[in-house]
């Protein structure tokens, strides 16, 4: 069972590096860093530097393989991240739910140059978000703070070790204890722009307590992991996405290479990822 989850995971990773369009005239050389990656870091899990976007720079080892995929395909989530990039200016407030080691961070605060609030629970994890801030230089224009968002204020356990897939545990399950806060009690004066939620299921939850920032004006676009883990919160896609567009969003895919705006009816079935605007 083990090999031939090896092979799904591999073929999986293949027609992702196949189809991902910032590499598509250069799919050998991307192929080559994915086998690199995964042969050196077994051989010799040595945390190295690696350059990403403009000037910033990223950690890579065994224990960051999402991160990884940056490497191999220069931006992971290729249309999002780019809607990121066009969509902010400096002036701008970007708050990144679930930031795990900062990529999305890096992006808003160490290529665009704008503020953001940065929020990860795991302590482990937070660490390494900690170190990208500070590799970067990016400390002066980052807010980060190790804590879970939720609807209220208190205390919830979540899991450890697990990477970018730690997430909040249910009332059975044991795990680390962290400080919760609901979302309009975090950014004070500070309006988003845009917000960026990945918390593996806990989408509901965030925008439970995120009701006043979700209603103002000033929050133009969410970018919001929409892949089924809700429903072990007793939540769904179909109910996070109706919540959202209650506030006044709708569902969008964005063209990076035209700077198209496509309307959708609905989340975005074909990503785990759905770009949400209140201004078409």
């Amino acid at each position: 069972m083990q090999v031939i989850n090896i092979w799904k995971r591999l073929a999986r990773s293949i027609k992702y590096i196949w189809k991902h369009p910032l590499v598509k005239d250069e799919r050998l050389s991307a192929f080559v860093r994915y086998f690199y990656f995964h042969l050196s870091t077994r051989i010799k899990n040595q945390e190295r530097i690696i350059p990403f976007i403009q000037n910033t720079k990223i950690y890579l080892c065994r224990d960051l393989e999402g991160t990884a995929t940056n490497y191999f395909t220069y931006l992971s989530d290729f249309n999002e991240m780019m809607f990121l990039l066009h969509i902010l200016n400096p002036n701008d407030v970007f708050v990144d739910i679930g930031s795990n080691v900062g990529v999305w961070t890096l992006l808003a605060s160490g290529v665009v140059g704008c503020k953001t609030i940065a929020l990860e629970p795991s302590p482990e994890t937070y660490k390494k978000l900690e170190s990208h801030i500070i590799l970067n230089d990016i400390g002066g224009k980052v807010n980060c703070s190790n804590i879970a968002v939720g609807a209220k204020d208190g205390f919830i356990n979540i899991s450890n070790g697990r990477g970018a897939l730690n997430r909040v545990l249910l009332k059975d399950e044991k795990g680390i204890q962290v400080i919760q806060k609901p979302l309009d009690s975090i950014v004070d004066n500070l309006i988003p722009s845009l917000i960026k939620i990945d918390v593996e299921g806990f989408e509901n939850e965030v925008i439970k307590g995120g009701k006043e920032i979700l209603l103002n004006p000033k929050l133009e676009g969410i970018i919001i992991e929409l892949n089924g883990s809700s429903i072990k919160y007793g939540s769904s896609n179909d109910e996070i996405h109706s919540k959202i567009c209650e506030f006044g969003f709708h569902p969008i895919k964005y063209d990076p290479f035209k700077r198209d705006i496509i309307m959708l009816n609905q989340y975005d079935l074909q990503s785990h990822n759905t770009i949400y605007i209140r201004e078409i």
